[in-house]
């Protein structure tokens, strides 16, 4: 199943709309980064944690391993609302900054440049 990043960014919107009504967060300019940066925060900890460098608190390796994955998918889905909410094309501004570097894509990246 193919999904389109801008699908995804729209039920991470929906999703975060509804976080946000039942934790009573007001959601403003602010808040998408100071919240990725709250995400990245707990990435790092369970990436400390999967490699010994943190508290493992009994917690099976499997499970700090899924862990890392939540917390992954928590910065992933920061971006995409951080995206929304500024209005970044994230598939343009991917191509554009990262794919220029590929051979096949070194003219097709530059053509909206």
């Amino acid at each position: 199943m193919t999904v389109e990043l801008h699908e995804i960014q729209q039920e991470v919107e929906a999703v975060s709309r509804i976080y946000a009504k039942n934790c009573n967060v007001r959601r403003d300019d602010d808040w998408y980064f100071l919240k990725m940066q709250e995400e990245t925060g707990e990435l790092l900890q369970a990436w400390l944690r999967l490699t010994g460098r943190g508290r493992q608190k009994g917690d099976p390796e499997a499970q700090i391993r899924q862990q890392l994955e939540d917390e992954l998918a928590d910065c992933m889905a920061q971006v995409f609302l951080i995206a929304e909410r500024f209005d970044i094309d994230v598939e343009k501004a991917i191509g554009r900054k990262w794919f220029k570097y590929l051979p096949e894509r070194k003219h097709a990246g530059n053509a909206d440049e």
